[in-house]
């Protein structure tokens, strides 16, 4: 899930007009480093804090390049400082047209002139001011409850002063084991190939599964994903592509990956899918005794020729009921029905919902209690939830485009108690 964020956002930042001059590629294959600073906002702060959120923002900002060395940092900010208000403005002109071609926003000058002034004077990327419409009074004055995607270096900075080790999380092979200790239900491991060669089992291996998952090692949210089906003697990918079952160690050992069974949605959202499987995304914080609380969810529903929950369907959850709320594109267009099943979307009653908040709020403070925050992935299934992995840095851009800033939940108070 969280790259299913960041590609949106990615994807916006970065775009790269056609015909662009031969100089500007020489330039950006030799500083792209440092030309994609210019997209981070300012390195520092202007006024006071005026919310938790705010003081999380600014810890963001004295922390983002805290590992480097001295000569660096000096460098980065001076890029940061300068480059900025060209990139915000270049963002902005891009978001302005898309937010009129929407309707968002009237045409004139007003609009851009206001998203660029928050971006200089609040760090505050066009982005994120076209998805939440801050062009409309009653968004906008809630602007200091949003993290924006530049504050994430916040959440690893708060998990490296609770001595949090990144690699329990990311690591998916070392967070199914530490879940298997705990007695918490998540998806089996089949196989590990990493490094080119399988790590996991000692012995070769053959499945005879009737389907097989497999995903990167260490990406996020599903990234990397591909299902395998038994045909026969061998197994054949989405693509058609047959690989005998006693070479298919071959084939995974050159990537490195995680092989586990294929998980199949319960049938009361399975008509919402296009039969890949739908990932509920549930976040939550650690308070001060060390109970891990509600923050938000959302469920991303595939569709199309997804093979995973990744650029899928997000739909906002009712905390007290588990019932779909409302559902958009990661591009903020409204859904209200799936486009490959006609099925209905709204008003959904997820299964095992609170269930599912209890697993990850035990699995977090007993297993991972040194994150401060974590965005878990669990898969819906006849049998009842089970996780599918977690991560740290697991963003805010759907959860708030859904449901309104984070400063309106959970994270406000919890955070206060790190900042």
């Amino acid at each position: 899930m969280a790259v299913l964020e960041h590609s949106a956002a990615d994807e916006t930042r970065q775009r790269t007009p056609v015909g662009e001059a031969p100089r500007l590629g020489f330039f950006r294959r030799r500083f792209g480093k440092w030309i994609a600073l210019s997209q981070f906002g300012f390195p520092f702060s202007v006024g006071p804090y005026p919310t938790p959120v705010a003081r999380f923002r600014a810890l963001a900002r004295r922390t983002r390049f805290v590992r480097k060395g001295r000569l660096f940092r000096m460098l980065a900010n001076i890029a940061m400082t300068l480059g900025w208000p060209f990139g915000a403005f270049s963002t902005a002109l891009s978001m302005r047209a898309r937010m009129c071609e929407r309707g968002h926003t009237s045409h004139g000058a007003d609009g851009l002139l206001d998203m660029y002034y928050l971006a200089l004077r609040h760090s505050i990327p066009p982005l994120e001011y076209a998805l939440y419409r801050f062009n409309e009074p009653a968004r906008r004055k809630d602007r200091h409850e949003y993290v924006y995607w530049n504050d994430l270096p916040g959440l690893a900075a708060l998990n490296e002063r609770l001595g949090a080790d990144n690699s329990d999380v990311q690591d998916k092979d070392r967070f199914a084991e530490i879940c298997a200790r705990n007695g918490f239900a998540h998806v089996p491991t089949l196989a590990v190939f990493d490094r080119g060669r399988q790590v996991y089992p000692a012995t070769p291996f053959i499945p005879d599964a009737p389907e097989l998952w497999t995903k990167a090692l260490r990406l996020k949210g599903g990234a990397g994903g591909a299902k395998w089906i038994r045909d026969g003697e061998a197994y054949r990918d989405d693509h058609g592509r047959r690989v005998p079952a006693a070479k298919l160690a071959d084939e995974f050992s050159k990537q490195d990956c995680l092989v586990q069974p294929f998980i199949k949605n319960h049938s009361a959202i399975a008509c919402a899918t296009n039969g890949a499987l739908a990932s509920l995304r549930i976040v939550t914080g650690m308070d001060e005794q060390g109970e891990a609380e509600f923050v938000a969810a959302l469920i991303a529903l595939p569709h199309g020729a997804r093979e995973s929950s990744v650029a899928g369907i997000l739909c906002s959850i009712a905390r007290e009921n588990g019932r779909i709320g409302h559902a958009a594109m990661p591009d903020g267009e409204p859904v209200t029905q799936h486009p490959d099943t006609g099925a209905p979307i709204i008003g959904i009653d997820l299964p095992f919902w609170q269930e599912s908040v209890e697993l990850v709020r035990r699995a977090h403070a007993a297993a991972f209690p040194r994150f401060a925050f974590l965005g878990w992935d669990v898969a819906l299934t006849k049998e009842g939830p089970i996780l599918l992995e977690t991560n740290s840095g697991w963003g805010a851009l759907f959860h708030q485009m859904l449901d309104g800033p984070l400063g309106h939940t959970a994270f406000s108070n919890l955070v206060s108690q790190h900042v």
